[in-house]
């Protein structure tokens, strides 16, 4: 090593000498020669100079120190120097150097030569980089740079993992094959690689000492750059983040679950911590941050060598829910590990206090001692008892929790008290902590039911009860007794008298009155009493197996004066639900197996300071997303509690249904199962199926008719609830009412308007001529006439009495008899029935004629609209009871239009006066008044006061009183009038018709042997005292003194005209023997045959008769002689 220095010595010097006397060779002959010079990088502070003059020949040009010889040090003053050896000391280090040197010979010749080094003590250094100090690969490569050429001592090598420069402590080795020289003798790179069965290690990578020189001969020198420290880390990067917002317990369903939720704007921060160090700034990991409402701003001196990181939230709203969400993917962990995802944050941050509102399904006024208290808050609370609220005038007995928004409370009020209930402001929290506000002020006045209207309506029921017993047992007796008479006179004499002559109207008209309590607004007490204790009549009634039977919700809706916020209000506008979110909400509203707020059970004490409060919040369960914090705790009434209201009052209309249909059949059933056994018992016993009014349908129309408003308002009921079920129920019962109208409608139009059945004939004095005041008053009070309905020859003898009732009390199209009233000759009765107002008639071939009017078309229509009342009428009873159904609450548009289609009723009533018998007329003249002024007082009740509402509920019931009245009257007449026609045979007596009624209901419990002691027999084999039809056969030829009835078939189209002192038609009359003495041939009409009669032998009788025919049927020269054969009939 030592000689190889001593040549490259040399090797200097001798470049140097040339380099310096080359320039001057050319201009001087004195040449200098440098012995010894320092290297051209030296590590030493001093220097040595040897040199030589010599001339061209290579002698010495200074002998005897004959030359002057100067020298310079880096650009220093010229100063004398030593002949031949100069030592330069304590040189300035690592920095170069320039020596001078100049001689001048003897002879003048000169010459000067320089020489420059640099002097290098630094020694060299390497440092080792990579660009991972963080890695979870298999291997790395690291840079080796050196500070300046290494070559000194073979410079650096890495031969094979003994012979290597690096030095590797910790689970990782060098590949020497991956030696790569980047920049010779300064820049290598090579790599590490660490062992796949670690996960984690920590590996220290440095040069080894003195393994070469640079070129000054300094040792290489390790530095804290010579080593590295590597971290390989193949586990996952995990981060903890969280809120400072407090989280709750609560039980869901049975599952415990973390609620987040706040009311204070410094709990909203976000925190993250991370397991390793990342790779990302602060801004990075800003916005890998997402939230959907509000922005977040960092904490300031919180990253903590990027590794906890903190952001404030900035909202501006007063009630969000906020969803915090980190996007993991763009946060990458120093090893290069991307982080693991980690779940969103949801929490609620809501300053709205929760509102409260205070309902009842009671009516402002209730007799009811028990008031059910609905308690609606606007979103759910926590902690409600019944402590909390104030009532005054009665107590509280019982709070049943619906859901955490809605409670139900029942007070029991104190005896003609009002009733005081409301919930001071912050007595309640929500999951916020926000306390309640104040809520409304509820009263309701507890009454007992005023004696008046229990009076009424229990006289209203007696009457009707009393009525409708007499009239079925009168309709019995005659039943009885025609059925009797048809077996002693072997022909089909049926008594068509019909006690029961209006009271479907008189019930319909009650029906009308009782529907009016779900028609009209604010109705008084005293009247709405009355109403809902004679509902039997449609009927309406609790049903027996249950307590309470009633339509709890929403028959009666308390507003207050004070109308809260709307509840919707605590969602923030612009809430991103999108339809997903929508739909999944919507879902569970309607999905029975969603979790409700009444399933959510708090932790005692959950919200008064016993909550998580550490940095990292230990979860209780599974955390609520937003769709549920909206479910649970921020949506209000009706959203959050509609289901739970509609689950609690069970509203589909289904309760209602079976409250009329229960009873509507119980009571329907039994009388038509009755009917049929009574028809079966009394077949079994008198032996023939015809019965009168008793005869099917008679009695089944009756009913129909009466249990119409009962099914269209249980159809309304259904369809109101809005169900599938519901909906296809009500429009199968509104199918009843409508067939039942259009089978009306078809047997009218076949069956009277067009006369092919029945036909309707009525008096019309020819000669009458009234003044015009006259008529004016008639028109209004309603004219008395004579009209009678007669059925066409070969009908059965039944057929007015099955379905009369649709049509004997109306007028039809009129066939005009025409009679002169001026003529004193004759005397003009109708013949008939009287009250029924029903005949049959027959024309025959005769010389002498009497003739029949055709209408005209107006007339002849007007009569059809006449005979189409009961249409009309059933037509506002069904659609009276369709809209006392359809509404959940009373509104004023009700009232309205049960006040127009009475309106149109009654004018219809008015104008066309279709009633035969001017009674009925004037009867439902004063109901349908009654009810346009209930209807009328309905309507402005809205605006009354208490005392002036009491004072118009008199007035409503001494509406509904006259209605009664007069309708019981006129019933009461009819059945009076039927038991004195029964006894006409003998007196007008109303003891004798009672006798003979009660004759007429024992008589089937006898034996045939027995009947005639109870009811003794005419020689013609009559049963004594019966009226009887007037086309009853008369076959006494052999019997005096024979029974003939005074209406008979003549040879004319006869109305017979009987004088005052006759019998009443439909009443058998004896006729004298000397009355008689000749042979009079009578020609009878019976059922369906022409028998013959008794023979007039005198011609100058039969002129009689036909001049009393002519006397009754004259008329203009006009008039046509009607074609058709009808027969009168009773």
């Amino acid at each position: 090593m030592g000689s190889f220095k001593l040549l490259l010595l040399l090797l200097y010097t001798y470049a140097a000498v040339i380099l310096l006397h080359v320039p001057n060779s050319v201009e001087s002959t004195v040449l200098i020669r440098f012995g010894q010079t320092p290297p051209p990088r030296s590590r030493y502070s001093y220097a040595v100079f040897r040199y030589s003059f010599e001339t061209l020949d290579g002698s010495s040009a200074c002998l005897n120190t004959t030359c002057s010889i100067h020298c310079q040090l880096d650009g220093q003053a010229l100063s004398p120097c030593p002949a031949k050896v100069q030592v330069l000391k304590n040189l300035a280090v690592n920095r170069d150097h320039k020596f001078l040197l100049n001689v001048t010979t003897w002879n003048g010749e000169t010459n000067s030569s320089a020489y420059s080094w640099f002097i290098d003590t630094i020694p060299p250094t390497a440092t080792i980089s990579t660009k991972q100090n963080y890695t979870n690969a298999k291997r790395i490569a690291i840079d080796v740079k050196f500070s300046e050429p290494c070559i000194g001592r073979g410079g650096f090598k890495c031969v094979n993992s003994s012979d290597c420069d690096v030095i590797i402590k910790g689970p990782a080795h060098i590949n020497p094959t991956s030696l790569r020289i980047i920049n010779p003798a300064t820049h290598y790179k090579l790599d590490v690689v660490f062992p796949m069965k670690s996960t984690v290690g920590r590996v220290v990578i440095g040069i080894a000492d003195n393994i070469c020189t640079d070129q000054a001969g300094n040792n290489f020198t390790r530095t804290n750059g010579s080593s590295i420290i590597i971290h390989f880390d193949r586990g996952p990067l995990l981060v903890d983040f969280w809120t400072a917002v407090p989280s709750y317990e609560l039980v869901i369903n049975g599952v415990p679950r973390t609620v987040l939720a706040t009311n204070k704007i410094e709990d909203l921060k976000i925190f993250l911590a991370f397991n390793i160090p990342v790779g990302n700034t602060t801004e990075q990991i800003l916005n890998a941050l997402r939230v959907n409402r509000g922005s977040l701003v960092h904490i300031n001196g919180t990253n903590q060598g990027n590794r906890r990181f903190a952001f404030e939230l900035n909202v501006t709203a007063r009630t969000e829910i906020i969803t915090v969400e980190l996007q993991s993917h763009l946060i990458i962990g120093r090893t290069g590990t991307p982080v693991s995802p980690a779940p969103s944050i949801t929490f609620v941050y809501d300053l709205m206090e929760p509102g409260v509102r205070l309902s009842t399904n009671s009516p402002n006024v209730t007799k009811e001692p028990h008031i059910n208290i609905i308690v609606e808050f606007t979103k759910p609370v926590f902690g409600f008892e019944v402590s909390m609220v104030n009532v005054t005038g009665g107590i509280i007995t019982g709070l049943k929790e619906l859901s955490k928004a809605l409670y139900s409370m029942n007070v029991l009020a104190a005896a003609h008290n009002i009733v005081s209930v409301s919930i001071p402001a912050g007595k309640v929290n929500d999951i916020s902590g926000n306390l309640n506000l104040e809520s409304n002020k509820l009263e309701v006045k507890h009454y007992s039911i005023p004696p008046l209207s229990i009076a009424l309506h229990s006289f209203v029921t007696a009457g009707i009860l009393a009525t409708s017993f007499a009239t079925a047992v009168l309709s019995l007796s005659f039943a009885n007794l025609g059925a009797i008479d048809t077996l002693a006179s072997g022909s089909a004499n049926i008594v068509a008298i019909d006690p029961s002559k209006n009271l479907h109207g008189m019930v319909g008209h009650l029906q009308v009155f009782v529907l009016s309590d779900w028609l009209s607004v604010n109705q008084p007490i005293e009247y709405s009493e009355t109403a809902k204790g004679l509902r039997w009549l449609i009927p309406h009634q609790k049903l027996p197996w249950k307590k309470d039977s009633a339509s709890v919700w929403p028959n009666h809706i308390y507003l207050a004066e004070e109308e809260l916020a709307t509840k919707l209000s605590n969602i923030p506008e612009g809430w991103p639900l999108n339809k997903k979110t929508s739909d999944a909400i919507d879902s569970c509203l309607t999905n029975i197996s969603c979790a409700r707020l009444k399933d959510i059970e708090p932790k005692p004490g959950w919200l008064y300071g016993q909550h998580n409060v550490s940095n990292k919040k230990a979860p209780y369960g599974l955390a609520l997303d937003s769709k549920e914090y909206f479910i649970y705790f921020l949506r209000g009434e009706p959203l959050s509690a509609r289901d739970v209201v509609k689950k609690m009052e069970n509203y589909k209309g289904w309760q209602d249904l079976e409250m009329n249909l229960f009873w509507l059949g119980m009571g329907g059933g039994s009388l038509v199962i009755a009917h049929v056994l009574l028809l079966l018992f009394l077949k079994w016993r008198t032996r023939t199926p015809i019965h009168g009014i008793l005869s099917v349908p008679r009695f089944e129309l009756f009913l129909l008719i009466l249990m119409l408003p009962c099914i269209s308002q249980s159809s309304a009921f259904v369809i109101r609830g809005g169900t599938n079920g519901g909906i296809i129920t009500g429009a199968l019962l509104l199918a009843i009412p409508a067939a039942f109208i259009l089978s009306i409608i078809l047997f009218l139009i076949i069956a009277v308007f067009s006369g092919s059945l029945v036909q309707y004939k009525e008096i019309k004095h020819v000669a009458s001529t009234e003044p015009w005041y006259a008529k004016l008053w008639l028109f209004c009070t309603t004219k008395t006439i004579k009209g009678k309905w007669f059925y066409r020859e070969g009908l059965p003898s039944s057929f007015v009495s099955r379905f009369g009732i649709l049509f004997e009390n109306l007028k039809g199209p009129p066939l005009f008899v025409f009679v002169d009233q001026n003529d004193s000759n004759t005397t003009h009765k109708w013949g008939g029935s009287g009250q029924d107002g029903t005949g049959r008639i027959r024309a025959v071939s005769s010389d002498d004629s009497n003739e029949e009017n055709e209408i005209p078309l107006p007339r002849r229509l007007l009569g059809c609209a006449r005979s189409s009342y009961l249409v009309i009428d059933i037509l506002r009873r069904v659609s009276l009871g369709i809209i006392a159904g359809a509404y959940s609450s009373k509104k004023l548009s009700q009232s309205i239009f049960a006040l127009t289609v009475t309106l149109v009723q009654f004018m219809y009533l008015f104008i066309l006066k279709p009633f035969i018998s001017k009674g009925v007329q004037l009867v439902e003249s004063v109901s349908l008044l009654c009810e346009i002024g209930l209807f009328g007082i309905s309507i402005s009740m809205t605006s009354r006061n208490p005392m002036e509402a009491q004072k118009l509920g008199y007035v409503m019931l001494t509406l509904l009183f006259i209605t009664f009245v007069t309708q019981i009257i006129h019933e009461w007449y009819t059945l009076l009038s039927s038991l004195l026609r029964l006894s006409h045979p003998q007196k007008n007596s109303l003891k004798l018709g009672l006798k003979f009624a009660a004759k007429g209901l024992v008589l089937p419990f006898l034996s045939r042997k027995h009947r005639s002691g109870v009811t003794p027999s005419s020689k013609t084999g009559l049963l004594h005292g019966l009226p009887l039809s007037p086309e009853t056969e008369l076959r006494r030829r052999d019997r005096k003194p024979p029974f003939i009835d005074p209406i008979v078939s003549m040879t004319a189209t006869v109305v017979p005209a009987l004088s005052p002192g006759s019998p009443i038609p439909g009443v058998t009359q004896r006729i004298d023997s000397m009355t008689v003495e000749r042979n009079v041939s009578w020609q009878i009409t019976g059922e369906g045959k022409q028998p013959k009669g008794l023979e007039l032998e005198s011609k100058s009788e039969m002129k009689k008769l036909r001049a009393l025919a002519r006397a009754s049927f004259s008329g203009d020269s006009n008039v046509k002689e009607a074609s058709t054969s009808y027969t009168y009939r009773e």
